[in-house]
C-alpha cells in the first residue's frame, strides 16, 4: 500500500502499546486488542479496549497539561466521559462511511502526506524526514496512513452534510434583524476603588486576617544564585557587516541566486468584448499611431483596456515567460529593449507590447538579495562567535574555583537572581532546565559551579547557588499592603451590594435616577444605545442586556452584574429596535450569511452524529469508566 511514498520496513518498530499512546486522538478507528482485556464499551458489537480508552484519555489530560490547565478531582469523572463519547462519536463515523463504502484511494492519501509541509525540505516531498517523523513518534507508517485515510473520509462526510446545510431567506432576515438590533440603556456603575479607598482598619483586625490565613502567605522554597550568561542575541548586537564580506558571501552563494530570465514590458490590451472585429480595428489604428511616434505612455491612458496598468504605462512589471500568457510571452522574450510588438492576440484579446528593460545573466541582482544575505551573515557569525564564547566558558569551568573569579577571568558580566522558585522566575520564566538544574542542585546540597545550562538555541549560563531558602509565611510587613487591599475590597462589596440593590429598586420603581446617586461619589450613572457588537460597552453588561427578553411598549427589565472589572453595575433594559438589513453594508451582510450558513452547517452534523447514536446498539461498561485511571 502507498509504495509511491514508502518501502516496507524488514523490522518493526518498537512496542506496539508505545503506538497506541501516540495515536488515539490521531483516528477513531476500531481499537486493535494485543492482551486480553475487558472493554469500556461496545457499539454495535464493535469493542473499544480498555487500553485504548485509557491512552486516549492520558492524552487528553496531556493537551490540558500543555495549555496549563489544572484539573480538579471532580472534572475527571466529566472528561473521562467525554473522551469515551468522542472515540464513541468517531467509531460511529467509521462503521457509517465503511457501509456507505466511502472510499479514499491510496494515491489521494499518497499525495495529501506528500503535500504536508512537516515532510518537505526545500518544497520536495522528503521520504527520510517522513520515516524520521513516524519513528519519533513509534507510529508506524500503515497505521499513520490509515489514519490519514480515515481522518479525510470523516472530513468527506462532514463537508458533504454541511454543503447540503442551506439557510431560508425568512431565517437570515431574521439573523440580520438581530445583528443589526440595538437596545437602549441606561447603566449605573459603582466603582469599588472609590467606595474601598477611605475604609480605615484596626491595626488587630489586620493582624487577625494575617493570622488567620497564614498558609495564603506561604512563600515558596527557593534558591538565590549568581550566574553567568551568554546570549546569541547580545552577540548579534555588537557585530559589524562589512560592504566587502557581503559582496564576496554574495559571490560564494550566487549559485542560490539564480533565477529565470525575466523581462519587463509595457502592454496596450484591447479586449474582445462583443466584436473581435471592433476591437482589432481599434488595436491597429493605435499600433498605427505609435508608428507615427505617438507615446506608448499616452496610447495605454488612451485605448487600454487594462485598469490595472494603464495609468503606469501600460507597465506589466519584471516578469518571467512562465508568467505571460503564451503569445505574448513568446512576443515579449524575442523583442530587443525599446522595440515594440505587432498586434499579439491571446485568450483576453489583442496586444501591443514595448520591452522595457530585462535581467538576461540568470542572477538575482545584488541589491534585491542585499537584506538577507546580510541578516544570514549576521546569524552565521553570531553562532561562531557564541560557539567560540561558550567554548572558552566550558573550557574555564574546568578549573573555576567560584563564579565571580570565573566571570572575571573571561571578562563577563556576572549577574544575581534571589527567590527563584519551582515555578521559575526573572528573565527566565519557567524555563524547565533551569529549574531541575538547581532543585537537583538543591537536592544534592551542591553550591559549586555548575556545568554550562542551555536555556534555548541561542542562551546558556553557568551558576552557582548563594543559598537555599526553606519554604515559609511571609512576615506580616511584607504582605501587609496585600491584606489591607483585600479587607478593604471585601468591605467595598458589601456596601457596593447595598447601593445596587437601592438603584435597582429605584429603577423598577421608576423613580428618578438622579436624586438616587447625587449623594453617592462611586456611582457613574449614563445612557447607551448599544448592539451585538459594541465594544465601548463591558462585555458581561452586554451579554446580560441582549440575555434578556425584550420589554413590552412602556416598560423595562432591570438587572445587575459584576463586570468584568470587578464593579457593580445596575441596568435598566428600556426598549429595543429591530436592525434593518438593507442599511447594513452587503460585505457585511455577505459575512453574516455565511456565519449563519456555517452554523446551521455544525448544528445538521451535529445532528447527523446524535442520529446515528440513538440508532446504534451501544453498551457501556461504566464501572470501567468510573474507575480512577492510573493517570489520575
Amino acid at each position: 500500500m502507498l509504495q509511491n511514498i514508502r518501502e516496507r520496513f524488514t523490522g518493526r518498530f518498537a512496542l506496539v502499546v508505545l503506538g497506541l499512546i501516540c495515536l488515539p486522538f490521531l483516528f477513531f478507528g476500531v481499537p486493535s486488542d494485543f492482551i486480553a482485556t475487558e472493554y469500556v464499551a461496545k457499539v454495535d458489537g464493535n469493542e473499544i479496549s480498555q487500553p485504548y480508552f485509557e491512552n486516549a484519555y492520558r492524552n487528553e489530560l496531556l493537551r490540558f497539561d500543555a495549555e496549563g490547565i489544572e484539573i480538579p478531582d471532580e472534572a475527571r469523572s466529566l472528561i473521562r466521559n467525554n473522551v469515551l463519547n468522542t472515540i464513541i462519536s468517531g467509531l460511529l463515523i467509521d462503521i457509517y462511511t465503511d457501509n456507505k463504502n466511502i472510499q479514499i484511494s491510496d494515491g489521494f492519501v499518497a499525495r495529501i502526506i506528500q503535500s504536508s509541509p512537516e515532510f518537505m525540505i526545500d518544497g520536495k516531498f522528503s521520504k527520510e524526514l517522513y520515516y524520521s517523523w513516524l519513528n519519533e513518534r513509534v507510529i508506524e507508517p500503515a497505521q499513520f496512513e490509515e489514519s490519514q485515510r480515515f481522518s479525510m473520509r470523516k472530513s468527506q462526510l462532514e463537508r458533504g452534510i454541511r454543503a447540503t446545510s442551506f439557510v431560508t431567506p425568512s431565517e437570515y432576515r431574521r439573523y440580520l434583524n438581530l445583528v443589526g438590533e440595538q437596545r437602549e440603556v441606561t447603566i449605573a456603575e459603582i466603582d469599588l476603588s472609590v467606595l474601598a479607598e477611605p475604609i480605615e482598619l484596626k491595626e488587630e483586625d489586620i493582624e487577625t486576617y494575617y493570622a488567620s490565613r497564614g498558609n495564603e502567605f506561604m512563600q515558596a522554597e527557593s534558591i538565590d544564585f549568581q550566574y553567568i550568561e551568554i546570549r546569541k542575541d547580545f552577540v548579534d548586537d555588537s557585530l559589524v557587516i562589512n560592504e566587502q564580506e557581503l559582496r564576496q558571501y554574495f559571490e560564494d552563494s550566487k549559485q542560490r541566486f539564480s533565477q529565470e530570465e525575466r523581462r519587463q514590458a509595457n502592454h496596450i490590451l484591447f479586449l474582445f468584448g462583443d466584436d473581435e472585429v471592433a476591437s482589432e480595428a481599434r488595436a491597429q489604428e493605435a499600433l498605427n499611431k505609435l508608428n507615427q511616434g505617438d507615446e506608448f505612455s499616452d496610447l495605454a491612458i488612451e485605448y487600454s483596456d487594462d485598469d490595472g496598468t494603464k495609468q503606469n504605462g501600460g507597465n506589466l512589471g519584471m516578469l518571467t515567460k512562465s508568467q505571460l500568457p503564451t503569445a505574448l510571452g513568446d512576443a515579449v522574450f524575442t523583442m530587443e529593449i525599446g522595440e515594440v510588438s505587432g498586434l499579439v492576440r491571446t485568450e483576453f484579446g489583442f496586444h501591443i507590447a514595448q520591452l522595457v528593460d530585462n535581467e538576461t545573466d540568470g542572477i538575482v541582482p545584488f541589491e534585491n538579495v542585499r537584506a538577507e544575505l546580510e541578516s544570514e551573515l549576521r546569524a552565521q557569525q553570531s553562532n561562531d562567535n557564541f560557539i567560540q564564547i561558550e567554548r572558552a566558558l566550558s573550557d574555564a569551568l574546568f578549573d573555576a574555583e567560584d563564579i565571580k573569579s570565573l566571570s572575571m577571568d573571561l571578562d563577563l558580566s556576572l549577574m544575581e537572581l534571589k527567590t527563584f522558585t519551582r515555578n521559575g522566575g526573572g528573565d527566565f520564566g519557567a524555563n524547565q532546565n533551569l529549574i531541575d538544574a538547581l532543585f537537583a542542585a538543591q537536592l544534592d546540597n551542591d553550591m559549586q559551579v555548575s556545568d554550562i545550562i542551555e536555556i534555548d538555541a541561542g542562551r546558556s549560563l553557568v551558576f552557582q547557588v548563594s543559598s537555599f531558602n526553606e519554604a515559609k509565611i511571609k512576615p506580616l510587613i511584607d504582605v501587609r499592603e496585600q491584606i489591607v487591599n483585600e479587607m478593604k475590597y471585601v468591605s467595598a462589596e458589601v456596601l457596593a451590594n447595598n447601593i445596587a440593590s437601592k438603584i435597582q429598586t429605584s429603577m423598577s420603581n421608576n423613580d428618578d435616577l438622579e436624586d438616587t446617586v447625587a449623594e453617592l461619589d462611586s456611582v457613574t450613572l449614563r445612557d447607551v444605545t448599544i448592539n451585538r457588537l459594541t465594544e465601548d460597552v463591558d462585555f458581561v453588561i452586554q451579554a446580560n442586556v441582549f440575555g434578556m427578553k425584550k420589554p413590552l411598549p412602556g416598560e423595562s427589565r432591570v438587572g445587575s452584574v459584576i463586570m468584568q472589572n470587578s464593579n457593580y453595575a445596575v441596568f435598566k433594559l428600556k426598549s429595543h429596535t429591530y436592525g434593518i438589513p438593507e442599511m447594513i453594508p452587503q460585505d457585511e451582510r455577505d459575512e453574516a450569511k455565511l456565519r449563519l450558513n456555517q452554523q446551521s452547517g455544525v448544528s445538521d452534523y451535529t445532528a447527523f452524529i446524535g442520529e446515528l447514536q440513538l440508532n446504534a446498539e451501544i453498551e457501556k461498561n461504566q464501572e470501567l469508566i468510573n474507575t480512577a485511571s492510573m493517570f489520575d
